[in-house]
């Protein structure tokens, strides 16, 4: 079970948390995803009002919006270090059966191609061997690479 606060509007005290349970790990994953693109889209949403509204040349969202780019490019290290301790129980494991663990404090602000980038970072520097092969990153299978 996982829970999201909901505000009115940007910087504002929660009005009340969304809280969505599952049984399964894959649901957890892709409500995570979808928070994280919905957030983006609502960000936008505000800014059209705002500048619609205002007729202004700037609107205090685009003050108080975090920069998706941004918040993706500090995720990815974070991220990459949280599949690292992960793999240092020296088993294999799929991404989706840790989406607390993989995601951390960056659960529902970041969609899943930042963890696919975090993957890829770790797969560069030789940290991980992948399983299989998948369409979808959340399936993927990671264990530690075989020292040589």
């Amino acid at each position: 079970m996982v829970s999201v606060p909901v505000t009115k509007g940007p910087g504002q005290k929660a009005v009340y948390n969304l809280v969505f349970g599952t049984r399964s790990n894959h649901g957890l994953w892709v409500f995570g995803d979808a928070h994280a693109r919905a957030r983006d889209t609502w960000w936008e949403g505000v800014e059209l009002q705002e500048e619609a509204h205002d007729n202004a040349l700037f609107t205090i969202a685009t003050l108080q919006r975090p920069d998706p780019a941004q918040v993706q490019k500090e995720a990815v290290p974070v991220i990459a270090e949280n599949i690292r301790t992960l793999l240092q129980r020296g088993r294999s494991f799929k991404l989706v059966d840790h989406t607390v663990q993989v995601f951390g404090d960056y659960y529902g602000q970041v969609p899943e191609t930042v963890v696919g980038k975090a993957i890829r970072q770790l797969d560069e520097a030789g940290l991980i061997a992948k399983g299989g092969k998948t369409s979808r990153i959340k399936n993927l299978e990671l264990r530690p690479a075989v020292r040589r």
